[in-house]
């Protein structure tokens, strides 16, 4: 539990240094966060001794492309775009990770509720954020973030849904649906103050729900194995 402790001690100092703007406080804090988390993970994951070895080792496949992310965005203006590739390829690996998609026999009516409850507000979020990308000049980004909505959506979908069926114990599906929806909702501040407008406490905001969303999601895996 040290490296998790230490993690969580990182998320708060990145949230102090983002209140106060404090540069250094946030180039040690962001990337030192998932660094320890990374390293709780491999150590409580049983990854190599597992007799199931690669859904573990998707899920921290994805956990280190979300710290390449991180580091990439230090730099936010020159380099978003290899920062938002990194946390796409993230939520791809976590996708994978969570499997199956496909709910199982006799959860179809749930499920189906979950995806229509998920892209409705994505598609009028989305609209909102293209009329900002349209507004600021940013419209070459229409496509980037069009794909990244979806799959984030679809990440969204798949750890909302492991609750179903039976598979997963409550516990450990509550943190993953929780944490999914965290950093969906990161996501959404993030691309809003990018697109549509700056607001009051953005960034302390957008890496509160990011870090503890990667947490709960980092739990829940770790219960579920």
């Amino acid at each position: 539990m040290t490296l998790l402790i230490i993690a969580f001690m990182f998320a708060v100092l990145e949230w102090v240094s983002e209140y106060k703007d404090m540069r250094w406080g946030i180039c040690l804090a962001k990337p030192a966060m998932m660094a320890a988390l990374i390293a709780w993970v491999l150590t409580y994951s049983h990854l190599l001794t597992s007799g199931s070895v690669f859904p573990r080792l998707w899920f921290v496949i994805g956990l280190v492309f979300c710290l390449a992310g991180d580091v990439f965005l230090l730099w936010t203006d020159q380099l978003f775009l290899p920062g938002l590739v990194s946390f796409l390829l993230g939520h791809i690996f976590y996708i994978i990770s969570f499997r199956p998609i496909i709910p199982p026999q006799g959860a179809y009516l749930p499920a189906t509720a979950i995806a229509l409850l998920l892209i409705v507000p994505g598609i009028i979020v989305y609209r909102k954020l293209y009329r900002g990308m349209k507004t600021s000049g940013k419209e070459k980004m229409r496509a980037p973030v069009l794909i990244y909505s979806v799959i984030i959506t679809i990440m969204l979908y798949s750890a909302l849904t492991r609750g179903l069926g039976g598979a997963w114990i409550a516990t450990s599906a509550i943190c993953v649906g929780a944490g999914a929806a965290l950093f969906y909702l990161s996501d959404i501040l993030n691309a809003w103050k990018r697109f549509v407008g700056d607001f009051p406490n953005a960034r302390l905001m957008i890496m509160m729900t990011y870090q503890l969303g990667q947490i709960a999601l980092a739990v829940g895996m770790v219960l579920h194995w």
